[in-house]
């Protein structure tokens, strides 16, 4: 998906992210469905804490039982970490 791409509409949404998958392919990210998958399926090392935090959140978030935005918040602080273990 190219990074300026509009999300296709989900049940819960969150304003999008725009993450480096391996190999340097961009995904925009606009929900927790899809953090979810992406932190499952794609990012390297999701074993880490701060990973498995981030699942946990979105989840939470998929169950109502945590804000989008702080399911966001933890999605990009796993994001963000990927990127300094990468470098």
């Amino acid at each position: 998906m190219h990074p300026n791409e509009i999300c296709n509409p989900t049940e819960i949404q969150w304003q999008p992210v725009t993450v480096r998958l391996r190999g340097g392919i961009e995904r925009k990210v606009c929900g927790p469905l899809q953090g979810f998958e992406i932190l499952n399926r794609h990012m390297v090392g999701p074993n880490s804490n701060i990973s498995a935090n981030a699942a946990r959140c979105c989840r939470l978030a998929l169950e109502r039982k945590m804000t989008p935005e702080q399911a966001r918040q933890a999605f990009v602080a796993a994001t963000m970490d990927q990127e300094l273990r990468a470098n």
